[in-house]
């Protein structure tokens, strides 16, 4: 029974896991430091926001 289920799951797909499925950034890619909520890197995020094309986005101060 073992055997016949490790059969079955060896003959999946290797990217049909969703432990390999990564959250990336949809401008560069990038599989770290991203914002689930934006799809973006820190890095895009700070650049866009600092331009002003993020909707209620701007720089606090204090």
């Amino acid at each position: 029974m073992r055997d016949k289920l490790r059969y079955k799951l060896s003959k999946l797909p290797r990217n049909s896991s969703f432990a390999r499925v990564r959250n990336r950034c949809i401008f560069t890619g990038r599989p770290r430091s991203v914002y689930e909520f934006f799809r973006i890197s820190r890095i895009v995020f700070r650049g866009l926001a600092s331009r002003g094309s993020l909707m209620g986005i701007k720089k606090s101060s204090w």
